[in-house]
């Protein structure tokens, strides 16, 4: 029984030599921690705290050697964490107290700095540090009375260059300028070098020039805040800070020249922030310089696009530059942010963009008045010269054309009833149905542009044949009452078929999408791919050139799962495309328009290196009517008797981008006729018609555009 006191005599005394060892070895670490940061090994150092620590996680000198390291790394917030730890373990010690205060400002966190400093203080009421950085983290908090009840508590302890210079800011802060201006010369006449002074002194004569009324007054702020600006760039020229301030004052004066040059040092310094820009914009704005202040805010707006306040400048820049159609479209993009955010902005502001808005488009209308009368173009129903054929069996017909016009359009109207056409498109296609009697002998259509001029063509109808076309589905196979069966579980359907008529086909049509058809002949195969998933039928829609219409519903019927069989695999295709062909379209010989210097098929090959082409059909400067027959019957017919599974097809040559749509120009085409160009739109849906076998289609168009938009329209 007596062993035991021993025992546990044994087991203390050991804890207590594995304390101090820990202890020692803590010690340790933290001692060549310091000799590796006095040698300049700081990853070595920051290592070595952290083991030192890790023996002792409350070890305090560490900890305060580690932040202190994290400091000159400028790792702010492992810096702050550090010092909030020390000031968890040492709550009485305001110094400790005051630096955890200190690493929050520098880390951006202004509210835990100001509870910080206010805990030092509660403890040291006269903690010269811990005043000053409350005084700084209340500014950065935008509390600005407490940051003033702070700055003057911290000068009736000790005026001193930064207790004036807090002092200054405070009073900056709360619209005393008069008072910073008297706090600045001393803390400059005291210390000559005080750079962040000199900055100060500059905003506090810029506000001061604000609120004199006397010319002299303000003229004498000006020149202060350039001396003082100058002064501090002669102590170091790269501050960015004293140009901007030094700028805005030579702006003030009309130095538009010398704002400019100041602001354009600092992006050669390298600063590129919206502050600059916006500043340079300004001035090349006061100096009549409009377009590069449009450059610079063009810059902006791609960072910024919903920038009200860049819109409103830019808007100006182009009014002055007599760009009134883009200064009004920033006004209107301008009008539309205040709308959706109605909280920054009072009703006052948006009545005033939207007068300004309202008048730059009135100048646009006046300015782009003109007397000539629409041209109107009907392209259906069926016409020849000023006679319209119509199926005498039609109680309605569809009226369709296109109008050009210098100017956007009023109204289209085809019998008095109001066509649907795109208001925003200055030579607009149009279409309307209308009532037609069997006693009606003509068709008016008339159109009217924004100015009021107007023109109107009167169409002699004359009764044709009522007989509709013959209409033939062939694939899938189609039972007598119109039942087309297919395999359970296919998503995709494969239509072909036949339709005839003596007058010629228009149109053919499968749920609304035009099949791939020969137009205008007498008899035609169509075909066209169909996505038949959760769908049970399709419609299948024949029209003649007279309007006569066939239109027949097919349902589809799911045949029962087939228990599969081993059949042989199928030998593979060597690509993975299957037959790929490229069709390569080139037309540079043009007629009405500049001609094109080719660059061969070097980038085409390029761009399609990764695909085994079997063969290259080259097509050179095709016409309109080339180019429909060449994809409407040509290339489906190669393709179908090719079984081809890839299409690539690579223009190049002119192009124009229209109404959202983009276009390929035929060498006959015409610069001011949209109708002359090809809308190759459609063209991948019609090339994936073309047959059962094609499963894979890209268009790359490598068009010379004639506007900026084009180039991200085409590809």
């Amino acid at each position: 029984m007596k062993l035991a006191p021993r025992r546990n005599l044994l087991v203390i005394i050991t804890m207590i030599l594995c304390l101090a060892s820990y202890a020692q070895d803590g010690k340790t670490f933290l001692k060549d921690a310091e000799k590796l940061r006095a040698s300049g090994q700081l990853d070595a150092a920051l290592e070595q705290y952290g083991f030192a620590i890790r023996v002792d996680s409350n070890y305090v000198k560490a900890l305060l050697g580690r932040a202190s390291l994290y400091l000159d790394m400028g790792r702010m917030e492992e810096r702050m964490a550090d010092m909030e730890h020390v000031a968890r373990l040492t709550p009485r010690d305001a110094g400790n107290l005051t630096m955890t205060a200190v690493a929050c400002l520098d880390a951006h966190d202004p509210a835990k700095a100001r509870r910080y400093a206010d805990a030092a203080l509660a403890i040291s009421s006269k903690s010269m540090e811990a005043m000053q950085t409350k005084v700084r983290a209340c500014l950065a908090l935008g509390d600005v009375r407490a940051a003033v009840e702070a700055a003057d508590a911290a000068l009736a302890l000790k005026g001193t260059t930064d207790t004036y210079y807090l002092h200054a800011r405070s009073r900056m802060a709360s619209g005393d300028f008069t008072t910073a201006d008297a706090d600045l010369d001393k803390v400059l006449e005291w210390n000559p070098l005080y750079e962040a002074a000199y900055v100060a002194s500059g905003e506090t004569q810029l506000q001061l020039y604000t609120t004199y009324r006397g010319v002299s007054m303000q003229m004498r702020a000006l020149e202060k805040a350039i001396n003082r600006c100058t002064r501090g760039l002669e102590l170091n020229p790269s501050s960015t800070e004293l140009l901007i301030v030094r700028s805005k004052a030579y702006a003030l004066q009309k130095e538009f020249s010398k704002a400019i040059d100041d602001v354009s040092k600092c992006v050669a310094l390298g600063r590129e922030d919206s502050v600059v820009f916006y500043q340079r914009a300004l001035y090349y704005h006061g100096f009549g310089q409009e377009q590069n202040a449009v450059n610079d805010l063009n810059r902006l707006l791609l960072q910024s696009p919903d920038n009200v306040r860049f819109l409103l400048l830019r808007a100006e820049c182009r009014e002055a530059n007599l760009d009134l159609d883009g200064a009004a479209r920033d006004l209107g993009q301008a009008e539309k942010q205040m709308k959706d955010h109605p909280a920054e902005w009072t009703a006052e502001d948006l009545k005033a963009i939207t007068v300004s808005k309202e008048r730059v488009q009135m100048l646009v209308f006046e300015m782009n008045r003109e007397a000539d009368p629409p041209v109107i173009t009907v392209v259906e129903p069926l016409r020849k010269d000023d006679v319209v054929q119509v199926s005498s069996a039609l109680t309605k017909v569809k009226v369709a054309g296109h109008v050009r016009d210098k100017s956007l359009l009023k109204s289209i109207k085809v019998q008095n009833v109001n066509a649907d056409f795109d208001p925003e498109d200055q030579s607009p296609e149009f279409r309307a149905t209308v009532p037609l009697a069997p006693g009606d002998k003509e068709i008016d259509v008339m159109a009217e542009d924004v100015y009021g001029n107007r023109s109107t063509i009167t169409l002699h109808v004359q009764r044709t044949e009522g007989d509709p076309p013959s209409l033939m589905v062939t694939v899938p196979s189609v039972s007598a009452d119109r039942v087309a069966v297919i395999p359970a579980g296919k998503d995709q359907l494969f239509v072909e078929g036949r339709a005839s008529d003596p007058s010629g086909i228009r149109s053919v049509m499968v749920d609304g999408r035009f099949a791939s058809f020969i137009p205008d002949t007498s008899t035609t195969d169509f075909s066209i791919k169909l996505e038949i998933a959760g769908r049970d039928q399709f419609t299948v829609r024949a029209e003649d050139r007279y309007g006569n219409v066939t239109e027949n519903t097919y349902a589809v019927h799911r045949a029962a799962p087939v228990v599969a069989t081993v059949k042989p695999v199928p030998e593979k295709p060597a690509s993975p495309m299957g037959t790929a062909w490229v069709i390569y379209i080139e037309n540079s010989n043009y007629r009405n328009m500049p001609a094109l210097n080719s660059l061969g098929m070097d980038k085409m090959r390029k761009a399609f290196s990764k695909y085994q082409a079997q063969r290259t059909i080259v097509k050179k400067n095709l016409t309109k009517t080339e180019f429909e027959r060449f994809f409407n019957i040509e290339l489906r017919d190669l393709v179908r008797s090719g079984q081809v599974n890839t299409l690539l097809v690579w223009y190049e040559g002119h192009g124009r981008s229209q109404g959202g749509k983009a276009y390929w120009i035929p060498v006959d085409g015409k610069a001011d006729d949209i109708y002359s160009f090809y809308n190759y739109g459609p063209l991948k849906g019609l090339m994936e018609n073309y047959s059962e076998s094609v499963r894979t289609t890209l268009v790359v168009s490598d068009a010379a555009g004639n506007d900026p938009s084009f180039y991200e329209l085409t590809r």
